[in-house]
C-alpha cells in the first residue's frame, strides 16, 4: 500500500514539472522608440568618413552596434559614400554630441573632454543610436537622453534597433 502510495505522489509530482516546464511564463516587453529618419542607405548600411578626437570610443560603438546587426555600419570605401560625416567641435554648453538628419554626428570637445572613458562610449554609441534611427528611451539605456556610463545595448535598445532596420528600405 505505501508503494503504491509513493508511486503516485511520484507520478504527480512529475506531472507537476512537465506543466510547469511546458509553460510559456511572459518575457519582459521592450519599449520600442525610433525616429522619423536614419543615415541608412539603401542597401542597409551607414557608411562613415571623418575623425574625431574620441576615434577609440567611436570605434567600440561602431562594433557595440554592429554585434547587434553585423556590418551595418561601416567606414567609407572608395565605392561606398558616406551616409554619415563625424567630427568634433567647441561649444560652452551642455551639449556632448549631436546627429543631424543631414548626416553629420559632431562631438562637443567641451562637455567630452571632462568625461570618463565609458561616458565618452556612451556619447558615440547614443549618437550612432541616432543615426540608425533611434530616438531617446528609457534610464538604463544607451538611447537614454542623458549622458551615463551605459555602454552595452539594452532590451529596448535592441528592440528600437531592430523595428528601424525593418522600416530602412521604407524611408
Amino acid at each position: 500500500m505505501k508503494k503504491m502510495k509513493h508511486t503516485k505522489v511520484l507520478a504527480t509530482v512529475m506531472l507537476v514539472c512537465v506543466l510547469i516546464g511546458s509553460l510559456k511564463l511572459p518575457v519582459e516587453a521592450a519599449f520600442v522608440s525610433i525616429n522619423t529618419w536614419n543615415l541608412v542607405d539603401s542597401s542597409k548600411h551607414s557608411d562613415w568618413n571623418g575623425s574625431t578626437k574620441y576615434s577609440a570610443r567611436f570605434n567600440k560603438a561602431v562594433i557595440t552596434w554592429n554585434i547587434h546587426k553585423v556590418g551595418v555600419i561601416r567606414k567609407t570605401t572608395s565605392t561606398s559614400g558616406a551616409d554619415v560625416t563625424i567630427s568634433d567641435y567647441y561649444k560652452n554648453n551642455n551639449v556632448a554630441g549631436v546627429t543631424s538628419s543631414a548626416g553629420t554626428i559632431k562631438f562637443n570637445t567641451f562637455k567630452m573632454d571632462g568625461y570618463t572613458k565609458k561616458q565618452r562610449r556612451n556619447v558615440c554609441t547614443h549618437e550612432l543610436g541616432h543615426a540608425l534611427g533611434l530616438a531617446h528611451n528609457y534610464s538604463g539605456d544607451v538611447m537614454y537622453t542623458y549622458v551615463s556610463k551605459v555602454v552595452t545595448l539594452s532590451l529596448n535598445d535592441k528592440a528600437s534597433y531592430d523595428a528601424a532596420y525593418l522600416k530602412y528600405s521604407t524611408f
